[in-house]
This record gives C-alpha cells, sequence and structure tokens, in this order.
C-alpha cells in the first residue's frame, strides 16, 4: 500500500488537535490528509471536490455533530471508511452508535496514542482488519492454543496467565476470558441459544476444524488475546445493543438490562480490560481482541471498535 495513494479527512472544530492528527498522519505516516473545520465545511467544500478513502471526525463539532456528518457520508459516499474521535466517555453516545451504524469510536487519551490510531485506520483503509499482531510492536512474542472443550474454559484461561510476562489484573483478565470464550464456543460454534444457558449441552468436543483459535501475545508495552471462532454470527448491532442495555440506566439508577442472562461479556471485558476489540466476517469467523497496557498509560476514557465486512 502506497499511502500517498490514500487520502484521509480530518474534521475538527479545534484547530490544535486538526493539525496535530493532520502533521501525524501527513508527515509522520505518509498519507494524504486533507482538512475540515466542521461537517458543513466537509459535505460542501472537500468531500465533492476530491476523492476521500476515510474520514476522521470529532464528535461534538458546531453546526453539524460527527454521527450527523459521518451518516452523510456513508449516504452519499457508501465506499469511504469512517472513524469517530473524541475526548469524552464514548459510553454516552452508545444509542447514536446504533442509530447510525459508527463502530470505531477513538478517544483521545493523555498520552495521545498515536500507535494505536495509526492500526486502527490502516486496518479499516485496507480491510485487513483480522488479527491481533497488527497491534504489536516489533520483537512480539505468541503462544498458541486450539479450544474443543467448553468444561475447561479456566484451565484455558489460566494457561494464558501463565505465558504473560506481568500478571496484574490477573483475576480479572480470567473472569473476561472465560466469558467471551463461552460466548465464542456456545454461541459462535455451537449455536446455542443465548438466553436459555441453562439448556446448554456442555459435553461435547469440537472438531479441529471447528475448534475455537486462542492466541497469545506480548511485546515491551503490552499483551493481547485474541479468541477466533469460525461461525461469525456476532453481529456490531447486537454487540452496541447489549453495551447499552449494561450501561444505560433506569430510573433507579439500576443498568436497564441487569436481568439479562446474556450479552454481559461483552460489558465485562470493557470494564476491566483496555482495550477490546471485535472484528466481524458475518457468516465466516468472529474475532474477539483484548489488550491491556503494562502501566495503565494511556489514561481516560476508552474507545469502541467493532468493524464488520
Amino acid at each position: 500500500m502506497n499511502k500517498k495513494d490514500i487520502s484521509l479527512l480530518v474534521v475538527d472544530d479545534e484547530p490544535e488537535i486538526r493539525n496535530l492528527l493532520s502533521d501525524y498522519l501527513g508527515d509522520d505516516q505518509g498519507y494524504t490528509v486533507l482538512n475540515a473545520v466542521d461537517g458543513i465545511d466537509a459535505l460542501e467544500n472537500v468531500l465533492p471536490k476530491n476523492r476521500i478513502d476515510l474520514v476522521l471526525s470529532d464528535i461534538n463539532m458546531p453546526r453539524m455533530k460527527g454521527f450527523e456528518l459521518l451518516n452523510k457520508v456513508r449516504e452519499l459516499y457508501p465506499a469511504i471508511k469512517r472513524v469517530l474521535i473524541t475526548a469524552y466517555n464514548v459510553e454516552d453516545y452508545l444509542e447514536m452508535a446504533m442509530k447510525y451504524d459508527v463502530g470505531n469510536i477513538f478517544v483521545k487519551t493523555t498520552p495521545f496514542n498515536f500507535d494505536e490510531l495509526s492500526t486502527i485506520l490502516e486496518n479499516l483503509i485496507t480491510n485487513n482488519i483480522f488479527g491481533a499482531e497488527r497491534y504489536m510492536n516489533q520483537g512480539y512474542e505468541q503462544r498458541s492454543l486450539a479450544v474443543t472443550r467448553g468444561d475447561i474454559l479456566k484451565k484455558v484461561a489460566d494457561e494464558v496467565i501463565s505465558y504473560l510476562p506481568v500478571k496484574e489484573r490477573a483475576g480479572k483478565l480470567e473472569l473476561v476470558l472465560v466469558e467471551l470464550l463461552n460466548n465464542a464456543i456456545f454461541y459462535g460454534i455451537r449455536k446455542e441459544p443465548p438466553d436459555k444457558k441453562e439448556t446448554w449441552n456442555h459435553d461435547f468436543e469440537l472438531t479441529t476444524d471447528e475448534a475455537v483459535q486462542l492466541n497469545v501475545l506480548w511485546d515491551d508495552k503490552k499483551y493481547a488475546v485474541s479468541i477466533l471462532d469460525k461461525g461469525g454470527r456476532l453481529k456490531k448491532r447486537d454487540v452496541l445493543f447489549w453495551l447499552h442495555r449494561q450501561i444505560f440506566k433506569d430510573e433507579r439508577g439500576l443498568p436497564i438490562g441487569i436481568m439479562d442472562s446474556h450479552g454481559r461479556g461483552f460489558f465485562i471485558a470493557r470494564k476491566y480490560i483496555d482495550r477490546i476489540l471485535i472484528n466481524i466476517d458475518t457468516n465466516k469467523k468472529t474475532e474477539m481482541i483484548i489488550m491491556n497496557y503494562y502501566n495503565e498509560q494511556f489514561s481516560g476514557f476508552k474507545p469502541i471498535y467493532i468493524n464488520e465486512i
């Protein structure tokens, strides 16, 4: 990929942020970068006159919000990739993300996570979204497992933790791994009804072709675990819906989905893990990637990364 042939449009009403992003993506990463001061400027002055491959837009802007802009971009230029960026709590925007079908919301952290931004954008531009190795630094190490049974998930989680050079948050990581492996095996492969866990059959062994593939990777700054199933049953809208039900409160101050028997695994992963990325090739495969930074250096709110092809 010749990055000079790729055109990105950065839309932000704050000139400092707009220039920061443009300089990094243009001068450091080599893309062709155009700018707009808000959504109206983008729609009237930039998009009609230029070939754009991806729009990276702030959410809160005067005249037109980022969600509205990306909705118009999808309507008028369906081939353009779309990413939102914000400094605020992404969970406040889950309803808007569902309404406008937005799966990628990058968060401005302190310090700014340029490496993560460049990887997310490159993955979308190339449509090469699968593989946790894409997020790792050079020299990373890796171990792989094939999971064929649903009654040994705690043992599998403990083995994953044994590989990691940093054991902080191990208890929470174990809980998250068991939840996500349950989802991959029983929902993704076995096609068990997610709302009737009491009826699930645990007496089985998946074939080699059906096995859930688990990759553990670590470098000098972080570790990642990829859980891949060959079902591809998950949908972006469902993930956003389940997250929303666990986060949105009713009049008593309780999550509206507090009694749900399914969908909580994604909320638990989001709560206890620095990053969760979900990649979906519909009816073919689903990959859930979780990442933790060793020293929790990128403080701030957590992004949402859900890609569906």
